[in-house]
C-alpha cells in the first residue's frame, strides 16, 4: 500500500507519542478509533486505522486483533512498540547529552527572560514538530541571547560568539533576505536551537555562581 509522506509523519509522531508515554518501557494502550484518533493527529477513525496498520505492516508496534464495536469504529488491546518501533521513534528524539536542556528549568534571574526560554523550548518540542515553530523557537531563543552577547564573551570566546551570530543571522532563522541560506531539514534547526540554549544555560549558571561574566 501506498502511504504520502505526510500521512507517515503523522504516524511516526504517533509512534513518538507512544515512546514518550512508556512505551520504551514496553507500556501496554488500548485505544478505540473513534475516541482516540486525535492522539494520532488522524482527521477521523478511519485514518486512525490506516494509522495502526501502517505500524503493525513496519513492525513498529503489535496488538490484539482489532474488535470491530461498531460501524467504522475498532478497538485496539495491548498496543505495544516493539523493539524496531522504539528504534524508530528514538531517530528523531533528542540525543541524550541533550535531554537535560530540555527537562531542566533554567533560570536567568529575569522571569520575563525565562518565560520567553520556557515558551521556545515548548514551542520547539511539541507535537507536531513543524520547521515554522522550530525556526521560531530558535529565533526567539537568539533574542534572548543579543542583550547578552557582550557578557558572554568573556565565558566563550568572542570569536566563537561572533561567529555563531553569523551562522544564525546567515540562514534564515532571524532573517529571509536573498543572502541567506535556507534551512532544509529538522536536524540543522535543532543544531542551531540546542548551541543557542545550551549557551544561556551555561551563561545562567556561571552568573549565579556570582562569577563575573
Amino acid at each position: 500500500m501506498n502511504y504520502s509522506e505526510s500521512f507517515v509523519q503523522k504516524a511516526i509522531n504517533f509512534l513518538k507519542y507512544l515512546y514518550k508515554n512508556g512505551g520504551v518501557d514496553y507500556k501496554e494502550f488500548d485505544f478505540i478509533s473513534n475516541k482516540d484518533y486525535k492522539l494520532a493527529d488522524s482527521i477521523d477513525a478511519k485514518e486512525f486505522d490506516k494509522t495502526i496498520l501502517y505500524l503493525l505492516e513496519y513492525n513498529y508496534i503489535s496488538s490484539k486483533p482489532k474488535i470491530k464495536i461498531a460501524s467504522n469504529i475498532n478497538t485496539y488491546k495491548d498496543v505495544r512498540l516493539t523493539k524496531l518501533g522504539i528504534k524508530e521513534a528514538e531517530k528523531s528524539l533528542p540525543k541524550m547529552p541533550m535531554i537535560g536542556l530540555v527537562v531542566q528549568t533554567i533560570s536567568t534571574g529575569n522571569n520575563e527572560i525565562d518565560i520567553k526560554i520556557n515558551h521556545a523550548r515548548q514551542m520547539f518540542l511539541e507535537e507536531p514538530q513543524t520547521m515554522d515553530k522550530m525556526r521560531s523557537a530558535c529565533e526567539t531563543l537568539s533574542y534572548v541571547l543579543e542583550p547578552l552577547r557582550k557578557e558572554c564573551e568573556t565565558i566563550f570566546s568572542m570569536k566563537d560568539i561572533n561567529a555563531f551570530f553569523e551562522i544564525v543571522n546567515n540562514f534564515d532563522v532571524r532573517h529571509n533576505k536573498e543572502y541567506t541560506k535556507k534551512l532544509e531539514i529538522p536536524e540543522q534547526l535543532e543544531w542551531i536551537f540546542y548551541s543557542l540554549l545550551n549557551t544561556i544555560n551555561t551563561y545562567a549558571k556561571i552568573k549565579s555562581k556570582n562569577i563575573d561574566c
